[in-house]
């Protein structure tokens, strides 16, 4: 049996916080602690966010959500994993296939836990999508692309090139409008995102979603961000960060509307916020999320100053999204079918 130990919520919050700001790595916004209660709120889900003890010290830290299907880190968001200090390198191999801990029979929560001791038993599935190439992963398809941001946004602006800050400053002088803020900019920014997602022939999260991510959210930034033409919202996105590292989620625009250079528009102004909140910071990120490396959007992303990074799997079992054909399908499906239907099966794609 592991040795494993619940810790009071707000120490457990105080203690995991404290790890990732002195973590010398890089920390995504999605160990953000807080996303422990949307799992809870939403999907009904059990979280356990390990926290992993090495000679009485803290070394790293593992969020595990029991989705009643699969254990997984981190369903619905590109980083998941074990972040550790170095001093103990977690093999998932052995997470999966060791003996019975009894986890599963324990109360959601933050637990200590003494390494060296396995945490699953041998029938547990496992999905853990991770930044780091350690534990027994595989690269994926998949790399995420994001800015090291300098001190400055001055410093930044020089970064980009004559042709990039030509269409920027055009989608500015057109008359294009952004707004930021929280749930009165929800209903705008689905309008957006739920047509995209259409045209993409790809499943949907619900308005619920959206707004039980807002209200769990905590310790960091989750604003919504639309863009207006002639007061028609054309583009939107989420902003979320935590301790420095900030990603543009759900970032969605119009067909019809690209020519007008509203992507580049939107991120700029995501990158001027980020800036308002980080004033004269180092070591802050912002990312572009996930995308399949060489694809259109990889390319897009790639005319920003971007570092690629790969990412990574650990997986015992088959994904679903490896199924073409199953998309093929869903494509050619109505909307009227898609956009409820979509909501409900898109909790299992993790």
């Amino acid at each position: 049996m592991s040795k494993l130990s619940q810790v009071p919520y707000q120490q457990a919050i105080e203690d995991w916080n404290n790890f990732l700001s002195n973590y010398s790595g890089i920390a995504p916004f999605s160990f953000n602690p807080s996303l422990f209660k949307f799992y809870q709120i939403h999907f009904n889900w059990k979280p356990y966010y390990i926290m992993v003890f090495r000679n009485n010290r803290l070394c790293g830290v593992l969020p595990l959500i029991n989705t009643t299907k699969a254990w997984v880190s981190i369903p619905h968001f590109s980083y998941g994993g074990f972040l550790s200090d170095g001093t103990y390198d977690l093999d998932y191999k052995t997470l999966c296939e060791g003996a019975i801990s009894g986890l599963d029979t324990k109360e959601p929560g933050f637990y200590r836990y003494d390494a060296g001791e396995p945490l699953l038993q041998n029938n547990e599935k496992i999905f853990i999508r991770t930044l780091s190439n350690k534990g027994g992963v595989l690269k994926s398809e998949k790399e995420t692309s994001f800015i090291c941001l300098p001190e400055n946004i001055g410093e930044f602006n020089l970064m980009l090139n004559s042709n990039l800050r030509r269409k920027i400053n055009k989608a500015e002088n057109s008359g294009i409008v952004i707004k930021y803020g929280g749930y009165d900019l929800l209903p705008d920014f689905y309008n957006v995102y739920a047509s995209n997602i259409s045209t993409l022939g790809s499943l949907n999260y619900g308005f619920s979603y959206f707004e039980d991510l807002i209200t769990a959210w905590e310790m960091g930034i989750c604003n919504v961000f639309v863009v207006y033409d002639n007061n028609i919202p054309v583009g939107s996105a989420i902003l979320m960060g935590h301790k420095g590292f900030y990603e543009n989620t759900y970032f969605a625009t119009l067909k019809g509307e690209r020519k007008k250079y509203i992507s580049d528009f939107l991120h700029w102004k995501m990158i001027e916020f980020v800036y308002s909140q980080e004033r004269n910071s180092k070591d802050v990120i912002y990312s572009f999320g996930r995308s399949t490396s060489g694809s259109g959007v990889y390319k897009y992303k790639n005319h920003w100053p971007v570092e690629n990074h790969d990412l990574y799997l650990y997986t015992n079992y088959p994904d679903i999204r490896s199924k073409g054909w199953l998309y093929n399908i869903w494509g050619i499906l109505p909307k009227f079918i898609t956009k409820p239907l979509g909501a409900s099966l898109i909790r299992h794609l993790y």
